[in-house]
């Protein structure tokens, strides 16, 4: 389903169009009347793509893009513009526009139309996403690698773990937790990013008890990685999503960190978008986190 933000100051307009693309199946569009308004729910609420009109009272297309790329410089744009406008058009494109429509024509083949650029803009988008996430993750793995080679300490190796995760993959927050095997409880050992607090809120158990059917416990239990990619309705993330929401944690990734047959915690991972984990992601986060282990009992073997 591919979320649109359409923008127009003409209300017959804007419903004709709102039905005409989620009679579809395939789009869930939200109007706006204005370019004031549209901005207002874009700081809230995040959109796949944004379909403006070029000729409205205040602020026309053309400043509404302008402002939309100050401030969401990847989000897809397409404008309607008038018949012989190319002057907007060309002026649209140099501002950074993906697309445009031109109004006027038969309405069926308008709609059409309108229903092609919009799904190849948001594709494109996505498609660049991809590539852009797992270059990400191939420098964090190639970077770990390093890492794993280079440090023989458990604290520092663990340490520089997250810390290559944030900083190289982009991770909004990344942590390891290893398990208490006195009280099977899930301690925190190491974290970077945007924490904030959130790890003093976590009560976290391999058990299968309640504070264990969370992600970590349960991926440490099971021995399997588990995701949440919309945190915000998941249950298993229930008594977590206020905490994860106010520090814009909106998907998560658990795996388990399995030395020598025994899982002895996990590596969490978070994201600021929804949907983030597919996957090839979690396929390179999987040889990421066996390269950890290997680690760990390297060193384990030579505190022996």
């Amino acid at each position: 389903m591919i979320s649109v933000l359409y923008v127009d100051d003409n209300p017959a307009l804007l419903e004709v169009g709102k039905l005409y693309l989620e009679r579809t199946g395939r789009f869930r569009v939200d109007t706006r009347g204005s370019a004031a308004e549209a901005l207002d729910v874009l700081k809230t609420s995040p959109y796949d793509v944004v379909l403006s009109d070029y000729q409205m009272e205040e602020m026309d297309g053309i400043m509404f893009l302008k402002e939309v790329r100050r401030a969401w410089p990847d989000l897809p744009f397409i404008i309607f513009t008038s018949k012989r406008r190319e002057e907007i058009v060309i002026e649209a494109l140099n501002c950074g526009a993906d697309h445009y429509l031109q109004k006027g024509g038969e309405p069926k083949s308008q709609f059409a139309e309108m229903v092609h650029i919009l799904s190849r803009a948001v594709e494109r988008k996505r498609a660049n996403d991809t590539i852009l996430h797992l270059n990400r993750l191939y420098a964090v793995l190639s970077r770990t690698n390093r890492a794993v080679i280079r440090i023989r300490d458990r604290q520092q190796l663990v340490e520089e773990a997250c810390r290559i995760a944030v900083n190289e993959g982009k991770f909004l927050m990344a942590w390891i937790g290893l398990v208490d095997p006195a009280t099977h409880e899930v301690r925190p050992v190491a974290a970077c990013g945007y924490e904030d607090g959130y790890l003093s809120t976590l009560s976290v158990s391999i058990d299968n008890v309640p504070k264990g059917m969370g992600l970590t416990g349960t991926s440490i239990r099971e021995k399997r990685p588990l995701i949440s990619n919309d945190i915000s309705s998941d249950p298993r993330m229930a008594g977590y999503q206020a905490e994860a929401a106010r520090r814009g944690y909106r998907s998560s990734a658990s795996l388990p960190l399995i030395c020598n047959g025994e899982a002895i915690g996990a590596m969490r991972f978070y994201s600021s978008e929804k949907k983030f984990f597919n996957e090839r992601e979690m396929q390179l986060l999987d040889e990421l986190v066996a390269d950890i282990c290997f680690a760990l009992e390297l060193i384990d073997r030579k505190e022996r």
